[in-house]
């Protein structure tokens, strides 16, 4: 039997369930601390260091939302 998903729905949907809300507010606590740290004690100013370090926790969180999606809710997201 095959599946079709809606893959634009995954990546493009806000998380809508509270697990999603914390599991998304967790991951990207994570890895802001462990991309920020090191760069605490470079020479670059603190603004730019959150930003260098927002930009891949930011990305690597919401990919994490949408690979457990994929796992865990693939019923709401196929496509009918």
């Amino acid at each position: 039997m095959n599946a079709r998903i809606d893959v634009v729905r995954i990546f493009l949907s806000p998380p809508s369930t509270m697990f999603e809300r914390v599991t998304l507010f967790l991951l990207l606590l994570i890895t802001f601390v462990l991309f920020f740290g090191p760069l605490r004690f470079s020479s670059i100013t603190p603004m730019e260091a959150a930003l260098t370090a927002a930009l891949p926790a930011l990305s690597i969180s919401w990919g994490w939302i949408v690979f457990l999606r994929s796992i865990f809710r693939k019923k709401e997201f196929s496509k009918s």
